[in-house]
């Protein structure tokens, strides 16, 4: 998530639980090294570098009954802009529908969305970016990278998760960053650099809550990556269990995965299956822009 101008759109957001903190309400917080370094390390080692990850995602309401859908992420952070290709593998209701995220350093970043039922790519707005991301208690702006040097931290003190310590932080967005959230709190294992409960809140309210077991976070190619999740929704019961199936790092991944084309393609030019073979691949003259 790139700096940008908080903007009425906030006021569209499909949350609509609280009126969202306005810049000039921001009060001003003394420095924290410790807490930025920490913050900085820790979206560092969730985002750097080139790598390609399958996640399974088990969602549950109130009536109980759950969906599951797997999802392949691959994500390019080595060069800018940051690029990420999200593509549904399954169920084949949502097979091949896909996203698009150009990180923008000077405005909103740029979001597309494919749906094969449709067979056209759309720009997400900015509003739309909080609305859930396909019957998840996610939402678009959650997938989208984040960078410490759009939020300010500090230390709250140290907690647990399942016995593991952590370092608290309070967490929120400068005032020209545009977020959903007007703060999260974080425990964070310093060791590995690893973010074990995070809490999201509107205004005082905390809305979600995200639970990473510490049992399941492994070293993978020098990276504490963890591998098993649960996001909570405070208001509504509904749960999202995030499981990682696969994680591999990548030394090279072809520019042309990370365009609207790629999109409309289909699911064998970004399946982990072909992702070396397309380096080989013929690109078209030029990626069409979303109709």
């Amino acid at each position: 998530m790139s700096p940008r101008r908080r903007s009425t759109a906030r006021l569209l957001s499909a949350l609509l639980l609280l009126a969202p903190t306005t810049a000039g309400a921001l009060e001003p917080w003394p420095a924290d090294p410790r807490a930025q370094g920490l913050l900085a390390r820790t979206l560092s080692n969730l985002y750097e570098g080139d790598f390609v990850q399958v996640f399974r995602l088990e969602s549950r309401g109130r009536s109980g009954r759950s969906v599951t859908r797997r999802l392949q992420v691959v994500r390019k952070e080595s060069e800018p802009p940051g690029r990420a290709v999200m593509r549904f593998l399954s169920p084949d209701d949502v097979r091949g529908s896909s996203m698009l995220v150009i990180d923008r350093d000077d405005q909103p970043d740029d979001v597309f969305l494919y749906l094969p039922a449709t067979e056209r790519t759309r720009r997400i707005s900015l509003a739309q970016r909080y609305d859930s991301f396909f019957g998840t208690n996610l939402t678009y702006e959650d997938l989208e990278p984040k960078h410490e040097s759009d939020f300010e931290a500090r230390m709250e003190g140290s907690s647990e998760v399942d016995g593991v310590p952590c370092l608290q932080l309070r967490v929120r967005p400068r005032a020209d960053v545009e977020s959903q959230y007007d703060a999260t709190r974080a425990c964070i294992d310093p060791q590995r650099a690893v973010a074990l409960r995070t809490e999201y809140f509107v205004g005082d309210r905390l809305i979600k809550r995200l639970l990473v077991d510490p049992a399941r976070v492994e070293l993978i190619d020098g990276r504490w990556v963890p591998k098993r999740a649960r996001l909570e929704s405070t208001a509504t019961d509904f749960t999202t269990d995030i499981t990682m199936e696969l994680y591999e790092r990548k030394q090279s991944i072809p520019d042309r995965l990370f365009s609207t084309w790629n999109l409309e393609a289909g699911s064998n030019h970004s399946d982990l299956r072909t992702l070396r073979s397309t380096e080989s691949e013929t690109p078209p003259a030029a990626a069409p822009e979303p109709r």
